[in-house]
């Protein structure tokens, strides 16, 4: 069996790309028998819902989904309440995390590996020096509120460090859960999820305050949850940055294939995946 892993579409920024397409050749050349696309495949739950269906009826194979910040966006927010983005935003969640093809609900096996999903958020842990009393400062800073879009386009710019710590907590409690109910012996463990697991993955940038960008990229809560379970691969997506590390006996790689200009083959959307994927072979 041949499981391929891919991450950061974003079908719409991408949109000269006909990623049905593209992902079936994909499928075909790299002779794949699964598929796991790990979040940002497109801005807001009804691209994601067409797109995924558009998948369903096209690929040969199955394929499972995660969600990732950008899946969540709400059309013209500054033409919406608060409250208005964020029940959008939120339903969002629950929609897409709800799939049949949502891996965090419904992880599977291979003779060797379990599969498992977190969606993933971050909690500002990757700040330099980070300690929970100082929390709330390192998540209401300049980047969060005029540079990055989630707060406007999630939470309708409204910070919580409290709300974000909230989220990520409740994603390990459940995966957690999970994992206790499920007969892992013998099997090594991978997890997938959007967001970064260690700030390792993220390469350091010599761009000022480069540091608050840090912050969105993902929790160091996660790769705690994983040494603790003693998982064997971490796969990730969100930086738009492919890259790997070994971390406390951990393999961490990330697959962001992220927009066109930051490909090593802009045009070439088909090698460009190609080159960042995972491919997880194992007997079914």
């Amino acid at each position: 069996m041949r499981i391929g892993f891919v991450s950061d579409l974003h079908i719409d920024f991408n949109r000269q790309y006909d990623f049905v397409s593209v992902l079936g050749q994909l499928i075909s050349d790299e002779n794949l028998d699964q598929l796991v696309i790990m979040g940002d495949s497109a801005n807001g739950l009804q691209r994601n819902l067409r797109f995924y269906q558009q998948l369903a009826e096209a690929l040969p194979v199955p394929f499972h989904t995660l969600i990732g910040n950008h899946d969540l966006y709400v059309d013209h927010p500054r033409q919406k309440s608060v409250q208005q983005i964020q029940t959008a935003s939120r339903t969002a969640y629950r929609d897409l995390d709800r799939l049949p093809t949502s891996l965090t609900r419904h992880p599977f096996e291979t003779r060797h590996w379990l599969i498992t999903g977190i969606n993933g958020w971050y909690d500002y842990t990757f700040a330099n020096h980070f300690s929970e009393a100082a929390g709330p400062r390192y998540a209401n800073n300049f980047v969060a509120k005029h540079v990055w879009p989630d707060q406007l386009y999630i939470n309708g710019n409204q910070i919580s460090y409290r709300r974000d710590r909230k989220w990520v907590v409740e994603q390990i409690l459940a995966w957690q859960h999970q994992i206790n109910r499920l007969a892992v012996s013998g099997k090594k463990i991978l997890v997938a999820s959007h967001m970064l697991p260690t700030k390792k993955l993220a390469r350091q940038l010599p761009i000022p305050f480069y540091d608050r960008f840090m912050y969105q990229l993902g929790s160091d809560r996660y790769r705690q949850l994983f040494e603790h379970n003693h998982v064997s691969l971490s796969l990730s997506g969100h930086s738009h940055m492919p890259n790997s590390v070994i971390e406390n006996g951990i393999r961490y790689r990330n697959l962001s294939l992220g927009y066109d200009f930051q490909w090593q083959n802009p045009g070439d959307a088909l090698g460009e995946l190609k080159r960042v994927m995972f491919v997880l072979e194992d007997e079914s």
